[in-house]
């Protein structure tokens, strides 16, 4: 016998946790061995730190490595793996009376020999049921693995819509407090249009949080029916060849199907309104702001920092720093400590932009972070090919479509207002309320690279 053969005890191709044969077994870091279904779906179930189900050491999720066992160098010979004999009178071919050990994959079902030269079937290229058995099973590992990075990402995408659910209640407060602080300035024959403003925003967050509330259930729904297929895929991998080969197109048609109509998460928007009269009551206060580069290049940690805050939770998956971006801060050569003042940036297209207002001492670090204080900052940032708007103190997002071109500032140091606005739009982007302006402010203004 061949000393290049390894073999193997039973309990050495057993997994601890099914208690039968290894199915695409996996190894993890403290060296034991399992199906690698079943770790997945013991550890998806772990609340607390990832470990060994023998020897409790802590593992990450995903860190384990396939290991392939080759049938002949851990069976003795002409022993089946994991495989026996015909299980079910089925496959004993009522015409002939003998096994049905070929598969026929043109109509998918079992032959006995005399069948395969049969008139419906000689025209049809058969295969032993072993070799056809083992193809299926391969199909089959496939497609768990394919339901189960679905699985994953359903569940990511789950998170994310959940904490929007959970906080939407308090964006569309906040958002009608933004609005109806900024009614009051205008004349009063402007009550019926906030009136209307206030309602249609209601609506409209009711309606959000409805596509919301039905996109969150439908990710639960297919998340418990990812999880019933891929446990079902598993048993019937461990079936006897013939069982497997009887149920395989059922299975597979099934799991297929479900994976074609995976929920993707909604990014809510709202409608950004034109208030009457905006443009023309800040033009009022209209100054023109010049501007001073104090660093030429920076590769300022703002971007990245916001990027962090958005990726880490949900896409532990996704690159947080790409390589060496560059931008180019600003800051305005006045400061302003009293009084109220308005002036406008051309954003352009630009993906990456932050424009506002913030303390001297904080323009002149380069290690600028966005939980400092003394800050009044619009940021735009795009990930995975979408704009999100996000406001500082604290770090709040805007749910409003993205402004392209100019957008406005406008300060009231009396009344401790910072207001942002889409120029195009004559539209309210978000405001700061209530502040205190206990030192000079300086404009400021960074593009990220398009």
């Amino acid at each position: 016998m061949s000393s290049a053969f390894m073999w193997y005890s039973p309990s050495e191709l057993t997994c601890f946790i099914c208690k039968d044969y290894f199915t695409d077994p996996v190894t993890i870091t403290c060296g034991h061995s399992f199906c690698a279904p079943c770790l997945c779906l013991l550890w998806e179930d772990t609340r607390t730190p990832t470990c060994c189900p023998v020897c409790r050491a802590v593992s990450l999720p995903m860190n384990f490595k396939s290991i392939i066992l080759a049938k002949k160098q851990v069976l003795p010979a002409g022993e089946s793996f994991p495989f026996q004999s015909p299980s079910s009178a089925m496959q004993v071919c009522k015409t002939h009376q003998i096994v049905k050990i070929f598969f026929c994959p043109f109509d998918k079902i079992l032959l006995c020999l005399l069948c395969c030269y049969s008139p419906g079937h000689a025209t049809h290229r058969h295969h032993p049921g072993k070799q056809a058995a083992e193809h299926y099973r391969e199909n089959i590992l496939k497609q768990m693995k394919s339901i189960w990075k679905n699985k994953q990402e359903n569940q990511r995408n789950l998170n994310k819509v959940t904490d929007i659910f959970r906080e939407w209640e308090g964006v569309i407060n906040l958002r009608m407090a933004m609005i109806r602080a900024e009614y009051p300035k205008v004349h009063r024959y402007l009550r019926e249009e906030l009136q209307n403003h206030l309602e249609s925003l209601a609506n409209e967050g009711n309606m959000i949080f409805q596509q919301l509330r039905r996109n969150r259930s439908s990710m639960i729904h297919i998340g418990k029916s990812l999880r019933r297929i891929y446990g079902e895929l598993k048993e019937l991998c461990c079936k006897a060849d013939m069982d497997l080969l009887q149920e395989v197109g059922l299975f597979l048609c099934r799991s297929q199907l479900v994976q074609l109509y995976m929920p993707k998460p909604v990014d809510p928007q709202l409608t950004a309104w034109t208030i009457t009269g905006m443009s023309e009551r800040l033009n009022n206060f209209r100054v023109y702001i010049t501007l001073e580069h104090r660093i030429s290049k920076c590769e300022a940690p703002l971007f990245e920092e916001l990027r962090h805050l958005q990726c880490s939770s949900h896409h532990q998956d996704l690159p947080l720093n790409p390589a060496s971006l560059e931008y180019t801060p600003s800051w305005g050569a006045q400061t302003f400590t009293s009084g109220k003042h308005y002036w406008e940036m051309d954003m352009g297209h630009s993906c990456n932009w932050i424009i506002g207002l913030c303390k001297e001492s904080w323009a002149h670090r380069k290690d600028m972070r966005l939980n400092s204080e003394g800050i009044f900052l619009l940021l735009c940032v795009k990930v995975d090919d979408h704009f999100n708007l996000f406001s500082t103190s604290p770090l709040i997002r805007q749910y409003i479509q993205r402004p392209q071109g100019w957008v406005g500032v406008f300060l009231d140091c009396e009344c401790g207002i910072v207001s942002f606005v889409n120029v195009a739009k004559s539209s309210l982007i978000c405001n700061f309320l209530s502040c205190s302006f206990s030192f000079p402010l300086r404009p400021f203004i960074c593009y990220g690279p398009k």
